[in-house]
């Protein structure tokens, strides 16, 4: 008779620790993103982006350890819809209106056309650009309407996969195989110094993006819990001005 009640007690045991799996996961959370720096960068670089950075330290104000993963764009996209990573980071709330997103902006894009440095083109809104060969990120949404516009010129644009992709387009626009790049600002940026192509490419005009955010999963049941956590601590972060620390480090200030 002992040991059979010695043996029930031990399987409600187990039945226990299976119940409370679930919320021993919630203590961390899995970030994916592609190398987008400076918003996402490689942490084998020395630096991880200042959106993972700020996501670190708002998350870890709730107890949640951030664990990053660089991956391909569209791979991220992939996996968050079938649950396998809790969020993706850099979103557009127009690029995956399906998944429960974070309010509060975690950064901010600004869409720069890029040329090289003796082209005079100006950029004059999206209709100059007829007839020009674009280099875009594939995979990538820019605003509403620039996706729009690219959309309906297919035959102009040129898209390039995977991580590096705005590196690997400045290459194709001083090889002539395109005459425009578009991207974020602040990458093209930091691709071009990087690059040491300062002087060689120039900026013709930019156009606004939107407020990025971290997508969560819809299949996992914290998504809405680690999007109100990650809010909190960007208020806190931004009151303490820890945000505008985070932010000098890469040589920007905070979009509000």
């Amino acid at each position: 008779m002992v040991s059979r009640i010695c043996k029930l007690v031990l399987f409600a045991w187990v039945l226990g620790l299976g119940a409370t799996a679930p919320a021993q996961a919630a203590d961390s959370v899995i970030l994916a993103a592609d190398y987008w720096c400076p918003h996402t960068c490689d942490p084998a670089t020395g630096r991880s982006g200042y959106m993972i950075d700020v996501a670190s330290e708002a998350f870890a104000l709730s107890g949640i350890k951030t664990i990053y993963q660089v991956r391909p764009w569209a791979t991220s996209m992939a996996d968050i819809r079938a649950g396998l990573i809790d969020g993706v980071v850099g979103v557009l709330t127009s690029e995956a209106p399906d998944l429960p997103h974070n309010h509060k902006a975690l950064g901010r894009q600004s869409n720069a056309f890029v040329v090289q440095a003796d082209d005079n083109f100006i950029l004059r809104g999206l209709d100059s650009l007829a007839g020009k060969r674009i280099a875009t990120v594939r995979d990538y949404s820019y605003s509403p309407e620039i996706d729009s516009w690219l959309a309906g010129h297919a035959a102009q644009i040129q898209s390039q996969p995977g991580n590096r992709a705005a590196e690997s387009n400045l290459e194709h626009l001083l090889n002539d195989e395109v005459q425009v790049v578009v991207d974020d600002e602040a990458v093209l940026r930091n691709a071009i110094i990087h690059s040491g192509l300062s002087g060689k490419v120039r900026s013709a005009g930019r156009l606004p993006g939107g407020t990025l955010h971290i997508a969560f999963s819809a299949t996992r049941s914290n998504g809405k819990e680690l999007a109100a956590a990650l809010d909190s601590g960007i208020e806190k972060l931004r009151e303490s001005g820890r945000l505008a620390e985070i932010l000098a480090g890469y040589g920007l200030a905070d979009w509000e």
